[in-house]
């Protein structure tokens, strides 16, 4: 049963190019923690951000895989296309510590299609 949910799950997803696009962005960002990534996949004021990000931790050992949280995702809600060029997605994350503890926090990831291809142009947590 649950993969067949999935599969029906990443075939929804998969048709939605702004959608797929704001989940490698969440991917890479929250989930990986990869901003190399992230940046990749960001333009404006989205990039400036990541960027600035790699610049506080330049020099710094990356994190040990074992100690950082474990965070999953859902989609809360998508923006109907209101603008062609432009959508939005707010997602829940959930992070779970070391200990138990579990948050949650929701982000707004704004996607721009720029060239045929949707990036993300800006992010933010509500929370």
């Amino acid at each position: 049963m649950f993969v067949v949910f999935f599969v029906v799950v990443s075939a929804c997803s998969r048709g939605d190019a702004a959608r797929t696009g704001a989940e490698h962005f969440i991917d890479a960002y929250y989930v990986e923690a990869n901003l190399p990534k992230a940046r990749d996949e960001a333009v404006g004021l989205a990039r400036s951000k990541i960027e600035d990000q790699v610049k506080l931790v330049s020099g710094q050992a990356p994190a040990d895989p074992g100690q950082r949280p474990t965070i999953s995702y859902r989609l809360l809600q998508s923006q109907d296309e209101a603008e062609r060029d432009r959508r939005g997605f707010v997602f829940e994350l959930s992070i779970h510590l070391d200990g138990g503890e579990k948050l949650a926090r929701r982000t707004l990831v704004t996607m721009k299609e720029e060239g045929g291809a949707w990036r993300v142009a800006n992010f933010q947590e509500l929370d």
